[in-house]
């Protein structure tokens, strides 16, 4: 009798500390979304189905440096704060800390983006999309 009891506190104490260490991982490693705080800045027309998007992040503060985002997707509706959510559903082309001083569509379609300033991230899945970078 005392052995079973034993086993039974046993296999509570495992399960107790194997849930713990899972809960903990997951919360360890749960990153929400910082895009959804974004503020929408800007939108300009490149093309008639191109729009390049710009947003700033809202969670800086006096120590931390403004991070801005260029997006490039279809013409979206809705409010700033709708299309700052179907934005962050997506990745930024351009993530930093400085501006893009020309974005223009060439005749073959391709977008030729100049940006100048700190890049913290770039995506390369735009085969579409030619940035020249001044520092």
């Amino acid at each position: 009798m005392p052995f079973r009891t034993a086993i039974k506190w046993l296999h509570r104490v495992v399960t107790l500390v194997l849930f713990v260490l899972i809960v903990g991982f997951w919360w360890l490693n749960h990153q929400p979304n910082v895009r959804v705080n974004d503020e929408l800045k800007r939108a300009y027309q490149l093309s008639d189905h191109q729009w390049l998007y710009m947003t700033v992040s809202r969670d800086g503060g006096a120590t931390v440096p403004t991070v801005y985002r260029y997006y490039l997707a279809d013409h979206l509706s809705g409010s700033d704060e709708e299309v700052v959510r179907q934005l962050s559903m997506g990745r930024p082309v351009i993530e930093g800390r400085g501006s893009v001083s020309e974005a223009r569509v060439d005749q073959n379609g391709d977008i030729d983006i100049t940006y100048s300033g700190d890049v913290l991230s770039l995506n390369g899945s735009f085969t579409n999309v030619r940035l020249k970078i001044k520092q």
